[in-house]
Order: C-alpha cells, then sequence, then structure tokens
C-alpha cells in the first residue's frame, strides 16, 4: 500500500496505486482506507478495519453458522441500524443536517463510524463492506448524485439494497421516480448498473477528487479523475467533475486575470483553448451517456 505520506503529496499516484491490484486481489475495505487516507493521513486504517470486522462478526453470530443468504442480509441490517450490544447502542442514521455529503470529510468511513451519521456514500460503503467480510456477495450501483448497494443471489437474481434507508429492499422504479433518468442513461450503463470491484473502488476515489476540488486543486483533482476513467470509463458523475475541473483552471489561470478574453496574450491562447476544450469534451462524453446535471 502507498505510504500515506506520499499519498498525501500525489494524489494520483496514490489512487493509481489502489488500483494497480489484480481484480482478485482488490479489497473493498483496504482501498476505502487507502482513499480516505489521502484526505486525512490520521486516520488509523487498521483500526477502522477492525471495527468493520466486529461489526461483520457480531452479525455472523446472530445469523448463525451456515446461515442463507436472507438470514445473513437481516443479521447485517440489525447489526447497523438497531441498537444493540454489537454497535454499543448506538445505531447508524441518515445525517439530515449533510445529506449529500457537501462536507467531503462526511464521506470518510472513521467519520462515519465514530459520528453514526451517515450520507448516500459512506452509508453504503459500510454496508457493502460488512456484507463483503460476511461472505455476502455486493457490489455498488449509481443514479445520479447516489450510490446504493446492489446484491446478487447464488441463483443470479439481483436486487438493490437502499443503505440510506435502513437496508431496504428497493426497485430500480423507485430510484427512476425520485431521481429522473433517461433511458438513454440505463442503456449505456450509466446508472441502475451493478458495478465490477474495480470499477466500485474507482468510483469510491470520487471523493478524493471531490477533496482536492474544495481546495482548487485542480490539476491534481484532473489527474485524479483521469485514473478513475480508466478504472471505470462509464462514470459520467467524474466526467461532469472532470470538466468543472478544467473550468476550474480557466478561472484562476485566465479568467481572473483577463475578464475579456481578447486580453489573453498570444503566447497563453493555447493553453486557454486547450483548457476550454477538454472542458466541454469533458462534459459532451457524460451526456452522450445520457448524463444530465440535476436542477
Amino acid at each position: 500500500m502507498t505510504p500515506v505520506s506520499q499519498a498525501n503529496a500525489n494524489p494520483a499516484a496514490a489512487v493509481r496505486a489502489v488500483l494497480s491490484a489484480p481484480d482478485d486481489q482488490l479489497n473493498y475495505g483496504r482501498a476505502k482506507l487507502a482513499l480516505d487516507q489521502i484526505i486525512d493521513p490520521s486516520i488509523d486504517a487498521e483500526a477502522t478495519l477492525a471495527e468493520v470486522d466486529r461489526l461483520a462478526e457480531s452479525a455472523t453470530t446472530i445469523a448463525g453458522p451456515r446461515a442463507a443468504d436472507g438470514v445473513k442480509l437481516s443479521a447485517l441490517q440489525r447489526v447497523i441500524y438497531e441498537g444493540g450490544a454489537w454497535n454499543g447502542n448506538r445505531p447508524f442514521g441518515y445525517d439530515h443536517s449533510d445529506p449529500l455529503g457537501q462536507n467531503v470529510r462526511n464521506k470518510l468511513l472513521s467519520t462515519y463510524l465514530r459520528t453514526r451519521r451517515g450520507n448516500c456514500v459512506s452509508m453504503p460503503i459500510l454496508f457493502l463492506l460488512v456484507g463483503d467480510r460476511m461472505g455476502l456477495n455486493l457490489s455498488l450501483s449509481t443514479a445520479p448524485l447516489h450510490v446504493f448497494v446492489r446484491y446478487t443471489a447464488p441463483t443470479g437474481r439481483v436486487m438493490n439494497i437502499e443503505a440510506a434507508n435502513g437496508g431496504h429492499p428497493t426497485r430500480d422504479l423507485w430510484y427512476r421516480e425520485i431521481m429522473p433518468m433517461s433511458d438513454r442513461a440505463i442503456e449505456s450503463g450509466l446508472y441502475l448498473r451493478t458495478l465490477t470491484k474495480r470499477e466500485a473502488i474507482a468510483h469510491m476515489a470520487t471523493t478524493v477528487m471531490e477533496f482536492l476540488m474544495t481546495e482548487q486543486r485542480f490539476q491534481e483533482a484532473i489527474d485524479v479523475a483521469e485514473v478513475i476513467l480508466q478504472n471505470f470509463p462509464r462514470d459520467g458523475y467524474t466526467m461532469a467533475k472532470l470538466g468543472t475541473a478544467y473550468a476550474g483552471l480557466m478561472r484562476i489561470e485566465f479568467v481572473q486575470r483577463y475578464p475579456n478574453p481578447a486580453l489573453i496574450p498570444d503566447d497563453m491562447r493555447g493553453r486557454y483553448v486547450m483548457l476550454a476544450q477538454r472542458n466541454q469534451q469533458a462534459f459532451q462524453s457524460a451526456e452522450a451517456l445520457g448524463w444530465e446535471p440535476m436542477q
């Protein structure tokens, strides 16, 4: 794993290192903690993973030996959302003060474990990590500005699990009703598709990209976005953020200095045109998949 100091100094290299493992060696928990440490190097990854393990052990004990998946899922739901000895009588719930995780640090796993209040990023990731420890076939899926859990049964049946609403099963239709998305977005695989482990971990790295953008480290955010898209080419959210990061560079390098583009010196005009083109290309790529800006 990339040393934390190096990860903080070169976020794109750290994200690339997380995703450099072969598919069969990717690990949801260690990947999530390595990504979170880019944002907060003080995070104790081993202690955080140990807490996830304790929840998984409690759920496994509740489910009993050789339990069927349905029983395991019920036990998993219980240890996360119901108060008891398994969670110190502090059940996990939705953070109504920051439901979309506008404060990027609220998307960190360690924050969710400490505060017991999460959002549509931290909540599905904890559900995924604990369930994965229990041997359940779980992954992530996406909707506009939303992440949820996908369970695949041994029979191949697929079920959505809404971790931000008590871990209950949820139909695709419900997501389409409350988070409008076009038929094109479904057909292209932009939304409501079970992500591979590599894609899911790459999407977890969007939090790193968001963190860099809040600090106006736009070039570093661009570099991270490119790594994400190399591993998850249909991540429309990252494409849109990539376009926004290019716009951020344009604002800092040109708009703030030259309110009128005609004032841009000739030797800098190529750079301006390149940034403008990449900004447009990023949004066009997202729109080609059916991405639409949220109103």
